[in-house]
């Protein structure tokens, strides 16, 4: 398999999981034994990959802290300074090269076959068949081809959504694509999208496969990383504890600990705990919690305020 570059945009600031982004990039959030940017990493080592471009912004530091140890990929860090969309976020990474792109987003984990995806003649896009499609950028299709991309339909005609994974054949093409897109003014609410760059490749001759990806998990927002947390702690092991915390008298499932924690007399039940952070006397199902969260403040629970931001 000839090389690849991947970009990962994790610029955003994750607004949905307030208060925990005020002081995490979204990406960094843990889930089950590593972050949510670990779990993409990992399952990329079956590619010959040429660079893995990550687009910040918002704690870009985090990140750089996060993979400047990591051997096993040349990264290459781009800021984007104006948060103008995924289309505007992709095109800083591509070069003018018709070496292929995988585009992976910065807060879903894709259990799939990452080189048969990238193996495709043709560009691929990775969807999933929802409930609310109008949410998401829709794709149209005819014998098993694609013939519309379109941005958050009002009335959508199939609910086959765009979930964030593709795999574009020629850097150039889409760039060339995103420029025309920003030239014309082409946005919706106010950002350039991904699905108008590639309905102009579609436009001008350029054809699409897709690819159904039915192991995927959402992080964006505090029930879908739940939720991840769990399916992923159910297939490999109960619990993920670090061994730098401790665990007293304490009964927990599905649980994510991080380091420096202390939990003690307490029961909990799918709960992702960020670092140095104390529990005692609590119940707790279904959260993320930090020592500065509003879960820990009643009167029945200790929280030692040890987390330096």
């Amino acid at each position: 398999m000839s090389s690849i570059d991947i970009i990962i945009p994790v610029a955003g600031k994750g607004t949905r999981l307030r208060p925990h982004t005020n002081y995490h990039q979204k990406c960094l959030l843990p889930v089950a034994e590593q972050p949510i940017l670990g779990h993409i990493l990992s399952r990329l080592n079956v590619l010959n990959v040429n660079k893995i471009k990550l687009i910040t912004g918002y704690f870009e530091d985090q990140v750089f802290e996060y993979v400047k140890n990591n051997q096993q990929y040349d990264f290459k860090l781009i800021r984007q300074e104006q948060q103008l969309g995924l289309a505007h976020a992709i095109k800083l990474g591509l070069d003018r090269t018709d070496r292929p792109v995988l585009i992976v987003l910065g807060d879903s984990i894709f259990d799939m076959d990452y080189k048969l995806f990238c193996k495709n003649k043709t560009s691929n896009i990775g969807v999933l068949e929802v409930e609310d499609p109008e949410r998401y950028g829709i794709i149209e299709t005819h014998n098993k081809k694609i013939t519309k991309f379109i941005e958050k339909p009002k009335m959508p005609k199939s609910n086959l959504a765009q979930i964030g994974v593709y795999f574009i054949h020629s850097q150039r093409i889409l760039l060339d694509s995103i420029v025309n897109i920003m030239k014309n003014k082409i946005m919706k609410n106010n950002e350039y999208q991904l699905p108008d760059a590639f309905q102009y490749m579609l436009e001008n001759g350029y054809d699409f496969d897709f690819t159904k990806i039915e192991n995927y998990m959402d992080c964006g927002i505090v029930e879908t990383i739940m939720n991840s947390n769990k399916n992923i702690l159910k297939r490999d092991q109960l619990n993920y504890i670090s061994k730098e915390s401790n665990v007293i008298n304490s009964k927990l499932k599905y649980c994510s600990i991080s380091d420096g924690c202390v939990i003690e007399n307490s029961i909990l039940n799918n709960v992702i705990v960020l670092a140095n952070t104390v529990i005692k006397n609590r119940q707790l199902s279904n959260v993320i919690i930090g020592s500065y969260s509003d879960e820990l403040k009643e009167k029945d629970a200790y929280i030692e305020e040890r987390n330096v931001y």
